[in-house]
């Protein structure tokens, strides 16, 4: 199968080392948690080794302990600018780490609850405790849960932070700690809603927390390729192994969301997460949707698949994300006209996007249902576009079939997108058709028209006439 890319840009800091995902895998995880924080001798790495000398300083705002060293395999960069005698990397931490969690209260969300104190290993007292240590390129951060306190109150935890970046996609020490505090701190915000909503929910948000904090950040620009170069796969269902990226590409709903719908849907996903903690994401944030917003999950779904349309090159000002230019392309699957592929299968949650050529007077698409199917959720979308700019849009919705022509004289390509707006269930089946009306057959240079096989209309009279001069007969 061909893919058609217009056009996609993998971001990966410039040129320089690829950025990995923020956190280690799930049973990494697992395995970090079992052996204690990074100061007990017997926890897994990344921890401080045996030995090693580990000093503490308490944010400028008072709700932070940063956990570092100076030497050994941890230590951070020593320069001391302003010479209060911390390292300025660790200020820089201090103070980025203050001005999220101000930034994130702002916004509403719970602040985690305090540590469980104490002395030694649990980090000295109540505030919240990060530990400068070296992951060695496998991640570049990570929150760990410790236990969990009563529902209302939520879980609590602290947090593991890359020590130097050195080797990392970032462009400056500055750049990475803004990206990681704001990204991993949001999982505590998460974490004091005690409840577990899955990877797509958890990193999604995260990325998205972060575009919201800083936005000239480029966490969000590096991981929607993940998603724009597979929205075949389903948002709903959790990812694993090489496909752990589309998590945090996922971002590109929830921002698409907040833009759209306002910032207040995604915190009132996360608190009706408190009321309904068995409950998936999705029909958390669907029971939202209708309440708050007006709208539903299956709604702003297809919509989301049509914002995606202008992205990259095809994004324009003031039409769908307001910094869609500085985003990956939609990669499509290219085909030849016409199209007639009698089994075509659309995930809960996700679209087939699929191009065929332009240029001519218009486009038809079609997609039948397979029979017994409830169609309900279902959209088809038909998109005239050039290189630069979507040129307008002809949308379908379910039941039954789906049908919808574009005019495309003008288009180089069109874009045919099949969504399904169902945020659980089994993918959908159906047949879709993609034709195009050819432009009308040009007349021949002389004006004159001729029926294949047939003398052209000079020559007949000619023939005539000749036939009618009398002749003398051979003697």
């Amino acid at each position: 199968m061909r893919r058609s890319v217009w056009p996609l840009l993998l971001l990966v800091g410039c040129g320089g080392p690829e950025r990995p995902p923020h956190e280690v895998f799930e049973e990494e995880a697992r395995t970090l948690l079992q052996g204690g924080r990074p100061t007990e001798a017997t926890a897994e790495p990344p921890r401080f080794e045996p030995g090693e000398p580990v000093e503490s300083v308490v944010s400028p705002g008072g709700r932070f302990r940063i956990h570092f060293s100076r030497s050994g395999p941890n230590a951070v960069a020593p320069a001391d600018a302003d010479g209060d005698g911390i390292p300025d990397a660790v200020d820089t931490v201090a103070r980025t780490y203050d001005a999220v969690a101000a930034f994130y209260a702002g916004l509403g969300y719970r602040s985690p609850p305090e540590d469980s104190g104490g002395s030694g290993e649990a980090g000295g007292d109540g505030r919240f405790d990060v530990y400068l240590v070296d992951f060695a390129g496998r991640a570049d951060g990570a929150f760990r849960r410790e236990d969990c306190l009563l529902v209302e109150q939520g879980c609590r935890g602290y947090m593991l932070q890359e020590n130097d970046f050195a080797g990392y996609g970032y462009a400056s020490y500055d750049q990475a700690v803004t990206t990681l505090a704001s990204h991993e701190f949001f999982h505590a915000v998460q974490a004091a809603y005690g409840t577990a909503l899955g990877r797509v929910a958890e990193e999604g948000t995260a990325v998205w927390a972060s575009e919201r904090f800083a936005p000239e950040l480029d966490d969000l620009e590096h991981f929607v390729p993940a998603y724009l170069s597979r929205a075949d796969r389903s948002l709903v269902v959790e990812p694993d192994g090489p496909a752990q990226s589309f998590s945090y590409g996922a971002a590109l709903f929830f921002q698409f969301l907040g833009e759209r719908l306002g910032d207040e849907v995604i915190r009132a996903m996360w608190e009706e997460s408190v009321r309904a903690p068995s409950s998936h994401w999705a029909e958390l944030l669907d029971t939202v949707l209708r309440r708050d917003a007006g709208t539903d999950f299956d709604t702003a779904f297809s919509e989301f698949a049509a914002w995606n349309l202008a992205t990259g090159e095809h994004a324009r000002e003031g039409s769908g994300y307001a910094r869609g230019a500085g985003y990956s392309g939609l990669v499509s699957a290219a085909r030849d006209l016409p199209v007639d592929e009698p089994s075509v299968r659309v995930a809960a949650a996700s679209t087939r996007y699929f191009d065929v050529p332009g240029g001519t007077p218009s486009v038809s698409a079609s997609f039948e249902p397979r029979e017994g199917t409830d169609s309900a959720g279902l959209h088809l979308l038909v998109a005239a576009v050039t290189e630069r700019e979507v040129l307008r849009v002809v949308r379908a919705d379910g039941p039954g079939v789906l049908s919808a022509q574009v005019s495309a004289e003008d288009a180089t390509r069109v874009v045919v997108a099949v969504v399904n707006g169902r945020h659980s269930g089994d993918g959908r089946y159906g047949r879709l058709r993609i034709t195009s009306e050819s432009p009308p057959a040009e007349p021949p240079p002389c004006g004159c028209q001729t029926t294949p096989g047939a003398l052209p209309g000079a020559l007949l009279l000619a023939a005539a006439a000749w036939r009618a001069v009398p002749r003398r007969r051979a003697r």
